[in-house]
């Protein structure tokens, strides 16, 4: 499973957040950047880098990226809902976010540092159906750079029960999530919206930690996720951390729903291996959107009645 990451000098609410990211999964040992002057151990020994992945930051003297989008609500939707604009009879909502550009060296040691087009695609699908997140307790797994929690987020400005809480276990990436979350404040009257960013590294133990202490032990009615299956070794995990903190249907309460988008890509696990292992795990799905031009799918998956 995953390796046990350091512990970072910050702290998150209650649970103290941890220096982690997502190349120890990605590569065995760690992805181990070494540039000019560094040469790995510090012994002047310069036999000791060729075990290094070399990686020269200097590459590009820009590597970031604001990356602007609009997204348009539906007609049927009400524009109560609705926020980027003062303007009533705007179906819009804008959103900038802030990260490196794709072939920048930084996201070959966390990939959330950039946007990736499950994440856009998953965006277009929140804005078609947006009764889904309105008023709802609403959680975002692998948010990188945040982008479709912070448009769960806009897009139900005026909602005054919707709570928007973003995660990822990336500590590189959560420094750059919490600053779009802020970049996409406004101080417009009538907006109300909760949002928070935690850290999350998926597993049973660390949700059942994060749901006492984070969420209060109250668990979530939506949780969405873009882009985030890229080993095979996380997939037990992302289902524990589903199965830990997404409501269960009963007593009353409807079961809640994750989002899922996904996008074919080079990487050692597949959609069916993600499909598989949801059936086992007591859910049922339903492919809700599809692009199988481009590639890329969105599934809803929920509970299969009391587990």
């Amino acid at each position: 499973m995953m390796s046990k990451p350091e512990e970072a000098p910050e702290s998150n609410a209650s649970i103290k957040e941890v220096q982690w990211t997502d190349d120890s999964i990605r590569w065995e040992g760690g992805l181990r950047v070494k540039t000019a002057g560094n040469d790995g151990d510090g012994d002047g020994d310069e036999s000791s880098g060729e075990e290094d992945y070399v990686i020269d930051p200097f590459k590009d003297p820009d590597p970031f990226e604001l990356f602007s989008f609009q997204f348009e609500r539906q007609d049927n939707t009400s524009s109560s809902s609705i926020s980027g604009s003062n303007d009533e009879g705007d179906k819009t909502t804008s959103i900038k976010i802030r990260g490196y550009k794709k072939d920048a060296d930084e996201v070959w040691q966390s990939t959330g540092l950039t946007l990736w087009k499950a994440s856009d695609y998953l965006c277009q699908y929140q804005m078609d159906n947006l009764h889904i997140f309105q008023s709802k307790r609403i959680l975002e797994l692998g948010a990188g750079l945040g982008l479709n929690g912070i448009l769960a987020w806009r897009s139900t400005i005026t909602c005054p029960d919707t709570e928007i809480c973003i995660t990822d276990g990336d500590s590189d990436a959560l420094v750059h999530l919490r600053e779009n979350v802020e970049r996409n404040r406004t101080t417009a009257e009538g907006e109300v919206g909760n949002i928070s960013c935690h850290q999350l590294i998926w597993g049973r133990t660390s949700s059942e930690q994060f749901l006492t202490h984070i969420a209060k032990n109250q668990k979530y009615d939506v949780i969405i996720a873009s882009d985030i299956i890229y080993a095979a070794v996380i997939v037990e995990p992302l289902w524990e951390t589903v199965r830990t903190l997404l409501q269960r249907p009963g007593g009353g309460v409807e079961g809640g729903v994750l989002v899922m988008a996904y996008a074919r890509r080079k990487v050692p696990v597949s959609i069916e291996i993600v499909l598989k292992k949801a059936i086992e795990c007591g859910f049922v799905y339903e492919l809700v959107k599809e692009d199988d031009e481009e590639g890329i799918w969105v599934y809803t998956f929920r509970f299969r009645g009391e587990i």
